[in-house]
C-alpha cells in the first residue's frame, strides 16, 4: 500500500477518499442482506416460532413491509443475531 507522502496529497483529501471507499463498503454489504419469510427466518436461525416473536418483541428483528406482498418479511442479518436456547439434559 502507497503512502499518503508518496501520493502527495493534502489530509482532507486523503479522508474524503476515505470516505467515499467506506460509504461503497457499506453499501455493497448491505446489499448482501437478503430478505426471509418467516419460515425460511426460522429454518436458517433454527429456532421455533416462539423464539422469533420473541426477538421481534424485543426490537432484535424488525418485520419488513414490502410492496406487493402479504407477508412480512426479515432481514437476514437480524435473524443471525437470535440465539436459540438449547433444553438442557440432566
Amino acid at each position: 500500500m502507497e503512502t499518503i507522502l508518496f501520493q502527495s496529497i493534502t489530509a482532507d483529501d486523503f479522508f474524503v477518499k476515505l470516505r467515499t471507499i467506506i460509504k461503497e463498503e457499506v453499501k455493497a454489504a448491505m446489499m448482501q442482506d437478503q430478505l426471509l419469510t418467516k419460515e425460511g427466518a426460522m429454518k436458517m436461525a433454527g429456532i421455533s416460532s416462539a423464539a422469533l416473536i420473541r426477538a421481534i418483541s424485543e426490537g432484535i428483528v424488525k418485520p419488513q413491509l414490502i410492496k406487493g406482498r402479504k407477508k412480512a418479511m426479515y432481514l437476514e442479518s437480524e435473524i443471525l443475531k437470535v440465539e436459540k436456547k438449547r433444553k438442557q439434559t440432566v
